[in-house]
C-alpha cells in the first residue's frame, strides 16, 4: 500500500494504517534518532513520540514525503531534547552498538560505525544532521532542505563541508 493511500485511511479515521506506519518506518525514525542524540533509551522514547505525535497530528498530514514528515517531526523532538537536557551527547558505548538493526554480527562495521560516530561528534549540529539524512537515510539534497528549513544549494553546502571536515579528521588520525 502507498503512503498516499495511508494517509487517505488516516484521514477517514482508519487507526490499522496508523499501525502500519509505524511498521514501515519506525527503524528508519529510530535510527535516526540514536545518531541523533546517541543514547539508546532516549532514541527509542524519542521515536515513540514521534509516532505518538503522528497519531495526534496525523488527520492534518499535507506533505508529499511521509517518511521526511515523521523525520521532521523526530528532528524537532531531539531539538526539544537537546534544549531541556542543556548537555552534549556522549558517543554510544560499544555494546550499545551491538544493538543498532542489520549490525549484530558485523564486528568490522561496528567498528567503523563506533568510529565514524565518534568523527560526527566534531561536526556542527547542522553539518551533522545533513551528513545523517543523506547517507544514513539516503534521503534526497530537496527533502532534507525540507525538512530543515533551509535552501537546497544550503544543504549541498553543508554535505560538501561536512564531506570535507571528515576527511580532514580521517586524514589527521591515520598521520598519528
Amino acid at each position: 500500500m502507498k503512503d498516499s493511500e495511508l494517509i487517505q485511511k488516516i484521514h477517514s479515521g482508519n487507526k490499522e494504517a496508523v499501525g502500519i506506519v509505524v511498521e514501515r518506518y519506525y527503524e528508519d525514525i529510530y535510527r535516526f534518532c540514536l545518531y541523533m542524540i546517541q543514547m539508546e533509551d532516549d532514541a527509542y522514547d524519542i521515536a515513540q513520540e514521534t509516532f505518538l505525535r503522528f497519531m495526534k497530528y496525523g488527520t492534518s498530514y499535507k506533505h508529499k514525503n511521509l517518511k521526511g514528515y515523521l523525520l521532521m517531526i523526530a528532528r524537532n523532538i531531539c531539538f526539544d531534547y537537546f534544549r531541556n537536557k542543556k548537555e552534549k551527547a556522549i558517543a554510544v558505548e560499544y555494546e550499545k552498538i551491538i544493538d543498532i538493526p542489520n549490525m549484530q554480527d558485523q564486528l568490522g562495521d561496528t567498528e567503523d560505525v563506533i568510529y565514524l560516530r565518534n568523527l560526527l561528534e566534531n561536526l556542527s549540529q547542522n553539518i551533522k544532521e545533513v551528513i545523517i539524512l543523506r547517507i544514513y537515510e539516503e534521503m534526497r539534497f530537496k527533502d532534507i532542505a525540507k525538512i530543515m528549513g533551509c535552501s537546497v544549494s544550503t544543504t549541498k553546502s553543508r554535505f560538501r563541508l561536512g564531506v570535507k571536515q571528515l576527511k580532514k579528521l580521517v586524514e589527521n588520525d591515520y598521520e598519528k
